[in-house]
């Protein structure tokens, strides 16, 4: 697991100041208009498919309290994909396998039940420079 703040640390992937430039690392304004910020992201092997997958999960404090519409929401998370999916499954060397945006109200530890908070989730792929999205 690598929160998005200990990304500019990791001196063993070269190079360090290439990295922290590739995708943004605090809060940007998404197409709705809501703010939302990269937690953290994480490599994981899916449990069932046994493939490999990138978790980008984010933060955006204006989902489920009436602040952004569901359309709204998924043009976000496909915008998402694109700003911070393609550039980290490059650099994690995955740009072929899944890529899950999971947008949620505050942060939570990933795996645990916490109905108070609001969690949301797209599947993308990446094919050629492009997001595609999958059936969740």
């Amino acid at each position: 697991m690598i929160r998005a703040a200990q990304i500019a640390g990791l001196v063993a992937l070269p190079p360090t100041a290439a990295m922290a430039e590739a995708w943004p690392m605090a809060e940007v304004i998404a197409p709705s208009g809501q703010a939302m910020i990269l937690h953290e992201w994480l490599d994981e092997q899916d449990p069932w498919s046994g493939e490999r997958q990138i978790i980008i999960r984010l933060l955006a404090p204006m989902i489920g309290v009436g602040g952004v519409d569901d359309a709204a929401l998924r043009m976000d998370m496909a915008w998402a994909c694109d700003l911070w999916g393609k550039p980290i499954a490059t650099r994690a060397d995955a740009a072929d396998n899944t890529i899950v945006i999971e947008v949620m109200s505050a942060p939570t530890p990933r795996g645990t039940p916490t109905p108070e908070i609001n969690r949301y989730y797209e599947t993308y792929r990446i094919t050629g420079d492009a997001c595609i999205w999958e059936l969740f």
